[in-house]
């Protein structure tokens, strides 16, 4: 593992586009929510939050005829370090409602965590990817849930639709020295530790196999025991005149979002937005049930910003007054 906060930085760096400084705004928004969800006037609106990670695909169609047939999800366990202080694991009951909730979408989900034992030796042997040269530091280890816990799972059982990585074409390492150390999240061991698990997850199977990703932000579990997938954007509000105020949602979490609404088993995501002002100060906080975003949105799609990943996106418009406010949804899911 790296061998203090300053390391894992430095990976992180390397996994991110150098390109787009979209992808530290965004972390910074999640953080905003994730701390406001925590307040003591939303903390009791829900049960708790589940770790989000990744749904991954088999990159090409040697071994499988469908890839985007046999997605599965793959959500790390985040480890401590020496340095990191507790980090506590996530809950067992909490895993299995998001196991649940795949399962109900035909999607396998496994846990995905560091099998080594972390002390300070080993962080010092954690190597930093360098272009050209793509070590895999330190092995997964998988498990999905049982009866009584979670269970291990092979390698070979989790990825048996995905092709083996010939070499390393296709892998990337950004430049470093590129994160303003002076903002309070690169100072935040627990958050510095979770942000390293969740990539260092889908950096290890990229190097292992052929594998597209997208991004699962996480779970929340509503007081009526429904869990809830959540894709989450910091925006500043637009208008035209067709459709008043309006927040845009980008095409891929659409789909992602889309997907699960489609299989009729009375699932249900969320879409959250962090409403800002030009200066990126917190002017309000939104949400919506996916089923009611479908039924509001715009149906012509329009260019949009960089996202977090650095490239273009194309935008769905959603009218701002199909939101409710945060805390007043919250109370009804």
């Amino acid at each position: 593992m790296p061998n203090s906060r300053e390391n894992a930085i430095r990976f992180l760096e390397t996994q991110w586009s150098s390109i787009n400084a979209n992808k530290v705004i965004g972390i910074q928004a999640e953080v905003r929510f994730e701390n406001h969800l925590n307040t003591p006037a939303l903390r009791s609106l829900y049960q708790f939050i589940i770790p989000g990670g990744w749904i991954i695909s088999p990159g090409n169609i040697n071994l499988t005829n469908l890839p985007t047939k046999n997605r599965i999800a793959v959500l790390p366990i985040p480890k401590a370090f020496t340095w990191s202080g507790v980090i506590n694991p996530p809950s067992f009951s909490g895993q299995v409602l998001a196991h649940s909730y795949f399962q109900q979408a035909g999607i396998k989900v496994y846990f995905a965590e560091c099998s080594t034992i972390l002390n300070a030796a080993n962080e010092g042997n954690f190597a930093i990817p360098t272009r050209g040269s793509y070590l895999r530091s330190y092995d997964i280890n998988f498990e999905k849930v049982g009866a009584h816990g979670l269970i291990p799972v092979s390698h070979a059982t989790v990825m048996s639709n995905f092709s083996p990585r010939m070499g390393a074409r296709g892998m990337r390492a950004y430049a470093m020295q590129r994160i303003d150390r002076a903002l309070p999240i690169w100072n935040d061991n627990h958050i510095v530790t979770d942000l390293f698990w969740k990539d260092y997850v889908r950096y290890y199977l990229q190097r292992r196999y052929v594998v597209s990703n997208n991004d699962l932000d996480f779970f929340i579990v509503s007081n009526s025991g429904k869990s809830y997938p959540v894709e989450f954007k910091s925006k500043t509000a637009a208008n035209d005149t067709q459709i008043g105020d309006w927040f845009g949602i980008d095409v891929g979490p659409f789909a992602k979002l889309s997907y699960f609404i489609s299989l009729s088993n009375n699932m249900d995501a969320i879409y959250v937005v962090e409403e800002v002002d030009a200066y990126r100060n917190t002017v309000d906080w939104w949400a919506i049930k996916f089923s009611d975003l479908l039924k509001g949105c715009s149906w012509v799609q329009q260019g949009g910003g960089a996202g977090m990943g650095g490239g273009r996106s194309a935008t769905l418009k959603v009218p701002k007054a199909i939101f409710m406010r945060l805390n007043a949804f919250l109370s009804t899911i």
